[in-house]
């Protein structure tokens, strides 16, 4: 069972899908996927096969909703926000086999300028 694992560098928190197996008798921690700066807010979701070539498809043809792509993603048992959402990207890691969707969220804003970049009054 994969479990969030909490990490802190370089003054940062970092989160990623990890889970513990029993290898020659000595418990080793396997890496399932990064979650981002935020654990309620994943930075990208695991997709099967299916779901990546349905979503693809929708996509080249033009007809896939924002809102019908947070519904899907829901579905999948992760909660995404559609107004935060401002783009998306689908990977596929030849070294693992795997396919994934990554979530690109509207930055916040102050006084209309990015939050990271808000000028000091």
């Amino acid at each position: 069972m994969s479990f969030i694992r909490k990490i802190k560098k370089g003054g940062k928190i970092y989160y990623q899908e990890v889970e513990n197996k029993w290898i020659n008798g000595k418990t080793v921690q396997k890496h399932i996927r990064y979650v981002g700066t935020d654990k309620d807010k994943p930075a990208s979701v695991p997709l099967d096969r299916v779901h990546f070539g349905y979503i693809a498809t929708r996509l080249m043809q033009g007809d896939l909703s924002s809102s019908e792509l947070c519904d899907m993603i829901e579905r999948m048992g992760t909660h995404v926000d559609q107004k935060d959402l401002e783009r998306i990207g689908l990977y596929y890691d030849f070294k693992k086999n795997s396919f994934s969707l990554s979530l690109y969220r509207k930055r916040s804003q102050v006084n209309g300028k990015p939050a990271g970049n808000a000028e000091k009054e």
